[in-house]
């Protein structure tokens, strides 16, 4: 993986992080860099939350390749999870998952406020 030392050393000593949330562009096949990251993650025990983008038109032809890229790149990544990390399917076009995403993030915030 090509990030610096200083991203690595934020996720791996930052006291106060509670998740990150990696977002991940469902239109196009898994990225070797995407995988990359979420494998790093997982390895190194830091909770995450996959944010899939560009879920929009998800019938028809296209939007069957949208949930397959989804699929494909969780079974790729579950090698390195014991329990695989929460996934929120997003679009700005339509506003899917915009609800569920400002849920997700309240509740991590509350979460760290116990």
């Amino acid at each position: 993986m090509d990030w610096s030392s200083f991203t690595k050393g934020y996720f791996l000593n930052r006291e106060a992080l509670v998740a990150v949330l990696l977002l991940i562009d469902a239109s196009v096949l898994p990225q070797k860099i995407d995988l990359d990251c979420a494998n790093w993650l997982g390895r190194n025990n830091i909770p995450m939350t996959f944010v899939f983008t560009k879920c929009d038109k998800m019938k028809g032809g296209k939007g069957i390749r949208r949930v397959e890229n989804i699929r494909n790149f969780q079974e790729l990544i579950r090698q390195n999870y014991q329990q695989h990390p929460a996934w929120i399917m997003t679009s700005i076009v339509i506003g899917l998952g915009r609800d569920e995403l400002l849920l997700h993030m309240s509740q991590l915030r509350n979460y760290w406020d116990q």
